[in-house]
């Protein structure tokens, strides 16, 4: 009698122990499976940095040319792996000897837009071989400085005569155009933190102020333009600085 009732305390044991010990096994086996899971998926935060810097080749033209001077300071904020926002802003006076007509265009622009960047990247860099597309707006205005006059008639032909004040010369002012910009281009780091990048640039205008007796040859961050194409090209060799703080973007 006493040897069944050890047997059956023993059979008890045994009927509450395998159930507890099969449920800590599955347990520990889903919590296993959990973490090989989460390390197994990509990661949903996406690292945002911000670079700022400027346009080398406007920078040399000021130095080495009289009839012009400017400044494009240039940034993007990085969004997610491929996408980076993207602005420039600029100021450009520049004179122009076009054909029969001198004259003098100074304004600002400014474009905001986006790159799409196709390169892989290695661990830690962010070098960039992208397309993008800008919106941009200029304001600006047209001093023009003088034009010549040809002289066809049959006693003085081919002379000319020029015009430096009076009818249609001096300043149109309040002059705006607007255009869009698709961009190629690629950035390398150089130095931690530091980059160096060339983009050219197709554009297309899509609306501009005509100014009473003269015409919009020269639009700023547009560059030059005629009655007959309203396209025109560009491109600028930068140099950018990334602020080295890392921020995360949130679920």
């Amino acid at each position: 009698m006493k040897k069944l009732r050890i047997w059956v305390f023993y059979i008890s044991i045994l009927g509450y122990g395998f159930p507890i010990l099969a449920q800590e096994e599955h347990q520990e086996s889903s919590s296993k499976k959990e973490v090989l899971k989460n390390s197994m998926s990509p990661s949903k935060k996406a690292a945002l940095s911000l670079r700022f810097g400027l346009d080398l080749y406007r920078i040399s033209l000021t130095q080495f040319s009289n009839d012009y001077s400017g400044l494009e300071l240039v940034g993007d904020f990085k969004i997610s792996k491929e996408f980076y926002l993207a602005v420039e802003i600029g100021r450009e006076e520049t004179t122009k000897q076009s054909e029969q007509v001198n004259f003098t265009t100074d304004g600002s622009y400014y474009k905001l837009g986006f790159d799409y960047n196709m390169y892989e990247n290695l661990a830690g860099l962010n070098n960039q071989v992208h397309l993008g597309l800008r919106f941009a707006t200029s304001n600006y205005l047209h001093v023009l400085n003088k034009y010549t006059l040809l002289d066809r008639t049959p006693f003085w032909p081919n002379s000319a005569n020029e015009i430096t004040n009076g009818f249609a010369t001096g300043k149109r002012d309040d002059l705006n155009a607007q255009w869009l910009e698709f961009v190629a281009g690629f950035k390398v780091q150089l130095l931690k933190n530091i980059y160096l990048g060339l983009s050219i640039r197709l554009n297309r205008l899509i609306n501009d102020t005509v100014p009473e007796n003269f015409d919009n040859i020269y639009i700023p961050g547009f560059n030059q333009k005629t009655d007959e194409n309203k396209f025109g090209a560009g491109f600028n060799y930068t140099l950018t600085y990334k602020i080295p703080l890392s921020f995360k973007k949130k679920k």
